[in-house]
């Protein structure tokens, strides 16, 4: 049985994608500003070789429409919250270039069938729904096609609607902590939310001996509260500089928003100084010491 405790404790001591610019008449200028395509991953990288491709394809033979990355199209079923954009994406090549129609439902989707209505990015080979609501819900076909053959592939979109719930906190966050005279501190404190949170960090004080008002709730000292030039990310964060002894005691951080308020509190302790860590147990050491004589003996014999 010895022999696996000292070893024990010695082991503890994708091809990018082409693209080319459908030859729909359907064209929204809206949509096809440089600025909206930043959110389109490798897109700049896959137009490039797109382009390739399709010089290429004009200087073979016909081709009928091929999908480009039909991998990217395999997630076939969408189902998002209301509210969310939703885009749908189908890239393809062939020679002559492809022209590009959409369809809900098995008819062709028109603008004004939506509230809102939508855009299409032809470089992109993408429809885009902003702000999509119940209505949505549906099967929306792309179909490409040249002289030479065609394309099809349907994607389900399910929208799901919001049920809006007080923010909920990150269990363990903000966590207690020990910190040295003159170190600096941060709690943390993970927010999920929707609507939109408001985030307050507070100080738990005391007033003339007595922790809480006579109304019962606690007296509190608001450290940091979110302003127009602040993000949820910033204010998840309390940062306490250089603290000292007075800087102990319990900090809450405070999340509310139109249906409801959450909190979550953690206690700083300050010290002069910490504790020296304490030495290694007897146990620990004479196992070392049985697995040195051990590794001694192998080597010996």
């Amino acid at each position: 049985m010895g022999v696996p405790r000292c070893i024990l404790l010695l082991l503890l001591v994708q091809v990018p994608q082409a693209q080319s610019r459908p030859a729909t008449e359907d064209t929204d200028t809206d949509a096809v500003k440089s600025s909206e395509d930043e959110d389109d991953e490798s897109s700049s990288e896959e137009n490039k070789l797109s382009n390739e491709l399709s010089t290429s394809n004009e200087k073979l033979q016909p081709l009928a429409p091929q999908w480009v990355m039909p991998e990217k199209m395999e997630k076939q079923l969408h189902a998002v919250p209301a509210s969310r954009t939703v885009k749908f994406r189908c890239q393809a090549t062939g020679n002559p270039v492809p022209s590009l129609r959409w369809y809900k439902n098995g008819k062709e989707f028109k603008k004004d069938q939506r509230i809102g209505g939508f855009k299409i990015r032809d470089h992109m080979w993408t429809l885009i729904m902003e702000s999509v609501v119940p209505s949505d819900k549906g099967n929306y076909t792309c179909v490409v096609e040249n002289e030479y053959g065609s394309l099809k592939h349907t994607y389900l979109l399910d929208v799901v609607e919001r049920s809006p719930h007080r923010p909920i906190l990150q269990a363990g966050l903000p966590a207690n902590q020990t910190a040295v005279v003159g170190n600096d501190v941060e709690f943390v404190c993970r927010v999920f939310s929707d609507p939109q949170p408001h985030i307050q960090w507070l100080k738990h004080i005391t007033v003339n001996g007595s922790r809480e008002g006579p109304d019962g709730h606690p007296y509190v000292l608001v450290l940091k509260t979110a302003s127009l030039n602040t993000t949820d990310k910033e204010m998840e964060v309390l940062t306490l500089k250089n603290v000292t002894l007075d800087d102990a005691g319990e900090y809450t951080c405070l999340a509310g928003n139109s249906i409801g308020v959450s909190y979550h509190s953690a206690w700083l302790s300050v010290v002069n100084e910490l504790p020296p860590s304490p030495l290694p147990s007897q146990t620990y050491l004479e196992i070392f010491i049985y697995c040195l004589g051990f590794i001694i003996i192998l080597i010996i014999t």
